[in-house]
């Protein structure tokens, strides 16, 4: 997995206001454009094809990110859905149900 998306999930899973920014996004694409948006803010390169795969190798990411920590909430609610992007191909994702824009199929 890229290097970056893992530099950029460190910083994410533990700040609450980079979440909600996040999930602003309503559809898969918007999701993805802030993600490497913001990325870019903070000085990390992501692509639009980086964040997919991370998205789709949610479980793996988490482990990398997480080194010996133990999982977020967020994480294991994810995790236990399947992943930011069940349903991906369809124009679907699902994120936690306490975030506004991802808690909901679109």
């Amino acid at each position: 997995m890229n290097t970056n998306v893992v530099e950029f999930y460190k910083k994410v899973r533990t700040d609450q206001n980079l979440i909600e920014a996040l999930s602003e996004g309503k559809t898969t694409e918007e999701f993805i454009k802030a993600a490497v948006n913001k990325a870019a803010e903070m000085g990390i390169t992501l692509q639009q094809d980086d964040v997919v795969t991370a998205c789709r190798n949610f479980e793996d990411l988490c482990k990398l990110a997480a080194n010996d920590d133990e999982l977020t909430e967020f994480e294991l609610e994810m995790i236990s859905a399947g992943g930011l992007f069940n349903g991906f191909e369809s124009g679907n994702y699902y994120g936690p149900s306490g975030m506004t824009g991802i808690g909901n199929q679109v």
